[in-house]
């Protein structure tokens, strides 16, 4: 009779900690990696002892923020590998759903801190091997660019999800250079050769 009462803690703690994830990806985000955890702490709506409970220290907080955008990474990369159209069709999908999350995530190469567990390593190879099985499927069909890597598409994800200041409406701007990024990608666009490209 004691089970639910005592499931209903761990409910409670897992929705706290969502919520100081969600309230440190605002903020280190907006302000920067330093920003106090007392802050972090008001804005999730919780005490800062809730804060250090589930993240003894700053590291661990960063830390678990870098692994959560690589899973949201993942869910995206492997529902595009996953899309039944075109390969081609499933990178633009790669791009948007990036697009669609930007605020979401908090990753090296979106600005974020390159703070990385072994957990976290791992999401960042699947990552990789999601899109790698995406290409592969697209270059097997002769639908993509026989050079293109999963570094390509991780690359391009990154510009996306930053806008630039000054640009104005960043989400019709970076649609549009979705559109032309995908065109550059198709089996008939020849591989860069401009100054200073390494040889392949």
């Amino acid at each position: 009779m004691s089970q639910p009462a005592d499931r209903q803690p761990r409910r409670d703690a897992l929705r706290n900690r969502e919520r100081v994830l969600d309230a440190a990806v605002e903020l280190v985000r907006r302000d920067g990696e330093k920003v106090p955890m007392a802050q972090i702490a008001a804005r999730a709506g919780v005490g800062v002892g809730t804060v250090y409970r589930h993240f003894p220290t700053r590291e661990d907080l960063l830390g678990a923020l870098v692994h959560r955008s690589f899973d949201l990474a993942l869910a995206n990369a492997r529902a595009a590998a996953a899309h039944p159209g075109s390969a081609l069709d499933g990178v633009r999908q790669f791009f948007l759903a990036t697009l669609r999350d930007r605020e979401r995530f908090v990753l090296p190469l979106h600005g974020g801190p390159p703070v990385f567990t072994p957990a976290t390593r791992k999401t960042q190879a699947d990552v990789r091997t999601a899109l790698r099985a995406l290409l592969e499927r697209g270059q097997a069909a002769g639908e993509l660019r026989a050079d293109l890597t999963p570094e390509d598409l991780i690359l391009s994800t990154s510009l996306l999800s930053r806008p630039l200041p000054g640009t104005g409406d960043w989400e019709r701007l970076a649609r549009r250079q979705i559109d032309l990024m995908i065109h550059g990608l198709g089996p008939t666009a020849p591989p860069d050769r401009g100054p200073g490209a390494p040889e392949r």
